[in-house]
Order: C-alpha cells, then structure tokens, then sequence
C-alpha cells in the first residue's frame, strides 16, 4: 500500500481530485498518482511517494472549480501520444489551442537572477535562433492551430539582438494579430538614463515594427527586494511612453520574500497608468532552473497572492480562472479558427478594476460577471447544442453574426452600474468588444480598466499532467515542435536544455562576438549601478516612487 492510499484510509485527508503527477524523486520524468487532498480548509497535492505540495486555500479552491471546462480544440497533429511527458509535441492528447507562442530568441542575459529557468552562464553555449527558424516556428504553431497565435518574443533577454525590430516586423507579417516582448527593461532603462533621445528612438523602432506590449519584470518596490530592475525601472516605462507604446504589463515574480510587496506593486501600477501601465500579471515562484529547491521558503500559491490583494477590496468572487470565458471567447472569436481558452481552472486567474485615485473598484461592481458567464454557458450547454441541426443549416458566418448581436443586446441586463466616475459607459465598450471581437475594442476597454492576472506555472512538485494537457502558453522549436510551458522548463534535460543545445551557434567566432557584446552589456548596466546616488536624486526616479518607498 502506497503512502498516500495509507493515509487516506487513515482519513487524514478528503480527496478532492484525482491526477497524475511526476516522481521529483528522479531525474528523468516518470508518472505518478497524485490526489488533490484536503486538510484543514488547505489542498495539497499528495502523491504516491510521499511528497505533499500546498496548492492553495479552499476558498480559492471552490472559485476556480466552478468554471472547469471539459471542451477540446482541434490541433492539426501527426504526434502520436507514444510515452507520458517524454513526446510533447504537441501530441493527440493535448486539449487545447496555442494562446501565446513564446519564441525564444536568445539564452544570453545582462542579468544572473538567482530564480531564473535559464541560467544561461551554466550552459557553456550561445543559443540565437536565425530568422529562418524563428519564421519556421511559427508556421509550425500556425499549421497546428489554423491561425498565426499571438506571439511572446522572450529570452534569455531579448534587447541583446541587434535584430530585434526586424523580427518583431517578421511576426506581423506571417500574420500574428499581437506582437509582445518579454524583457527585464534593464537595457532601456540604463538607455534612457544616459541618453533619453537614442533609448526612445530604440524603443519606437519596435513599435514602428508592429510591437504591441512590453512584458516587464518587477519584482517589487524595495530595492533590496527588487534588486533586478528597481533603478532602471522608471526611466525604462518613459522611454516606453514616449516612444509610443500604450501597453505595458508588470510581471512579478512572486516568493515568501516579496509576497508583501504586492500591494506595492499595485499601487506601483495604478499610479502610472498614463504611462501606458495595463495590467499587472503575478507569477508565484517556479522551483526549477537555478531556482534554490527550499520548499518551504519560497513557495507561494495563487490563493496568498489573492489573499493580499484582498486590501484593495478585491474579493475571491472578483477572481475569474481562464475557462471562464472559453464561450465568450468561442463566439468573438467567430467562424474563423482562432485561440481558446479550454485551460485547466488551476493554471491561472484574471480581474480588472477601475482606477479611481487610491481606490479599485472590481469589474463585478459594475457587471454582474457570474450571472453573465453562468447564463452562457446554460446557452452554449443546451440551445445551441439542441438547435445543432438547424444551425448546421445556416451559414456559420450569420450564424456568429447573429450571435454576437444578440449577445451585445442581452450582455446590457447584467450591468450592475453603467457609468463608470470618469462618465464612460460600460453598455458602450461591451457592445464595441462583441460586436468587432478584435484587439483595438479590448485596447478601449484597457484605457479604463487595470488587468490583473496570474499564471502559476509548475515545478516537479506540484506537476499536473490534466494541466499540461490543457496549457495554452507554448514554446516553439526549432525542430518543428510546439510544446507546453511548464513541460518545456520543468523537464530541461529532455526538452528545453536539450533543444538549445542541440541548436547553439556552432561558429565559434559567432559565438565569441555575442559573448562579448553580452559582458560589454553587462558592464553597461554595473556602471549604472556605480551611480546610484545621482539616479535617486532624478526627478523621474522620485516622480515613479513617490509615497511608496
């Protein structure tokens, strides 16, 4: 009898689901039964060798539970499912379509971040896809999926390539609708700091290319804490708006030690939202890569994330996991084929809240989001399914058509409050967003709402195989591969470390050069550091951080 059936017939615990995770006791990935487990108003992954990993709250739990999905896309696939976790591919068993096709453009970094997935000074080589693979990956997730997936240009650190509008330009023109760069801003931040005029020419040579969101790391608001970008962050965000990029997202990498921070971070966002701040997206801690395997010192769940925002006003129900809206996304999406969101509860969540001075006030204040979402999926469950003949009858076009009018119609009953303070309708934006279902409706909607997100990506320990089957976040290879996010980083030696590897630089010279220009680059940001003094003496280093340090 295994450790975890010893327990549950001891009725330790109330088992709450049943999964398949993998062994973190050996190297190589090798499935094991796992069971969400409930002890104390806290689940935990309890697997077959003993190791019990805390997944979050009970309350937490039932939100995201009320809006799983058992939908699948179809994925042009020849990958047969041959061994578990060993042929992503992604293979016939993968549930869903790519809602991000993460590119990574280089291994090489300005930055030694000690939880980093990469760690690229261990790896010994250089790995710079060429543009012909870059363009070959993205035909690969684009015959995959029927559609070009938007696009997560990461790294490594990206603002090393020389080249990187040309390839920004590549990915609007094979057809991705939304171009986003995954950086740490240290490089443009450094830039606009000592020359403002060349850093923000920079910075509009990739929107000029078709860049639409700069994914920043920010880890907090105390520079001891936040000791990658804290300095250069500001001059960073005003090199972005003045050269005219309108979406920045805050991405903090959540552990024990900054989790009190992130009431920071927010208030951080909120107070800059003119400088083109959408959106704030957390991502507790990944124990893989460089990362330190102390557990117990770094973990943290979503629901603790939820917990401190909870300051704010924000309430477990203003929380909304990806699935919630896989039949909102279905009918905007339309007749063409285009990304969904059939993704495991678990994986992440989602709000927006309107900024009103030091105040959030939650989307459900103003929509009655639940009894919306509710109300769809009994249409998408039933009428629709009933009705499929006479569907099948009308052309798909008018059936979207259709629907998406009458939606916009019915969507005004479950506003709660219309006008938001500063005088714009809700009733006018909703109706703008289903009826064109494109980016620029959603790009109006941001202009007034603070996006709020979270993305738990997993490690050996709290690994789920129904997750991975559902992940919509992909890498592509070189080798003509899409493969999962978290199957992608956790297993390194099967996929990830090994993909790079085998698709380094082999010009020696090549290499060398990149190299160099990496520790030219990393002296850059030192003898920023060297003037810290001056830097906090700035007026835009004191306008970012006034009343919060």
């Amino acid at each position: 009898m295994s450790k975890l059936q010893e327990s549950i017939k001891l009725g330790e615990f109330r088992v709450l689901e049943e999964t398949l995770s993998v062994d973190d006791t050996k190297e190589m990935p090798t499935p094991i039964r796992a069971k969400y487990v409930l002890e104390d108003n806290v689940v935990y992954l309890y697997k077959d060798n003993g190791t019990k990993e805390r997944i979050g709250s009970l309350e937490y739990w039932n939100r995201v539970k009320k809006f799983r999905t058992d939908k699948r896309a179809q994925l042009s696939t020849t990958i047969e499912h041959a061994k578990d976790l060993l042929s992503c591919g992604l293979c016939d068993q993968h549930k869903n379509s790519t809602a991000l096709l993460n590119i990574v453009l280089t291994n090489r970094c300005n930055l030694r971040c000690w939880y980093c997935f990469f760690y690229a000074e261990k790896t010994g080589f250089v790995y710079e896809p060429t543009m012909v693979e870059i363009r070959k990956m993205i035909n690969a997730a684009i015959r995959l999926n029927g559609y070009a997936p938007p696009i997560q240009l990461t790294g490594g650190e990206p603002t090393l390539r020389e080249d990187l509008s040309e390839i920004i330009k590549l990915c609007r023109n094979v057809g991705s609708s939304h171009v986003q760069l995954n950086i740490n801003s240290v490089e443009p931040g450094v830039g606009y700091y000592l020359d403002p005029e060349t850093a923000v020419k920079k910075v509009r040579k990739w929107k000029e290319a078709g860049l639409n969101t700069i994914y920043t790391s920010f880890d907090g608001i105390d520079p001891k804490i936040n000791f990658k970008n804290h300095y250069e962050t500001p001059f960073a965000l005003e090199a972005y708006s003045k050269a005219g990029i309108n979406s920045t997202v805050l991405v903090p990498t959540v552990f024990k030690e900054n989790l009190r921070e992130v009431p920071k971070i927010v208030k951080f966002a909120a107070m800059h939202t003119d400088k083109g701040i959408k959106g704030v997206n957390f991502q507790p801690i990944s124990i893989v890569g460089s990362t330190p395997k102390e557990r117990e010192k770094l973990r943290v769940t979503q629901s603790d994330v939820l917990d401190e925002l909870k300051v704010f006003g924000l309430k477990i129900d203003d929380w909304y996991p990806i699935p919630a809206v896989d039949v909102l996304a279905d009918i905007v999406g339309g007749d063409k084929n285009h990304v969904h969101f059939y993704n495991n509860e678990k994986c992440g969540v989602a709000s927006y809240a309107y900024v009103d001075g030091d105040k959030l006030h939650s989307i459900t204040d103003f929509v009655d989001a639940d009894k919306f979402l509710e109300d769809l999926d009994k249409i998408d469950r039933s009428v629709l399914h009933k009705a499929s003949f006479a569907l099948s009858l009308v052309p798909k076009m008018i059936q979207t058509r259709d629907l998406r009018k009458s939606l916009a119609k019915k969507i005004h009953k479950y506003i709660i409050k219309d006008e938001l303070p500063n005088g714009v309708r809700i009733s006018n934006m909703l109706d703008e967003i289903i009826e064109k279902g494109n980016y620029s409706a959603l790009g109006e909607f941001h202009q007034h709402f603070l996006f709020f997100g979270m993305m738990h990506f997993m490690d050996p320990y709290n690994y789920d195989i129904n997750r991975v089957q559902r992940c919509c976040i992909h890498y592509g290879s070189p080798d003509g591969r899409i493969i999962p996010f978290c199957t992608y980083n956790v297993f390194p030696n099967v996929y990830r470390d090994v993909i790079l590897k085998e698709n380094r630089i082999k010009d020696t010279n090549l290499e060398n050069k990149l190299k160099k220009e990496e520790k030219k680059k990393s002296r850059y940001v030192a003898e920023f550091r060297h003037k810290i003094g001056e830097v906090k003496n700035s007026d835009v280093y004191k306008s970012y951080y006034r009343g919060l340090l």
